[in-house]
């Protein structure tokens, strides 16, 4: 709380500090090419829509090896 005033995590690192946050990642193909080759470190890219106060967004995720 700030100042008394329940605060949600979402609230303040969404529009304030400009953190995104994901979700219910579907991460099987991920996962089983890691463990076939043994390379677990990637570039994830998953760029949120631009929308004036919004909370939620689609994206387009992508893991680059």
């Amino acid at each position: 709380t700030v100042d008394g005033t329940n605060q949600p995590w979402h609230w303040v690192t969404i529009p304030y500090i400009g953190i995104v946050h994901g979700e219910i990642w579907y991460l099987r193909e991920l996962v089983a090419d890691c463990a076939k080759d043994g390379v677990y470190e990637f570039f994830l890219c998953a760029p949120p829509l631009v929308i004036s106060r919004g909370t939620g967004s689609p994206i387009n995720p992508q893991a680059i090896k």
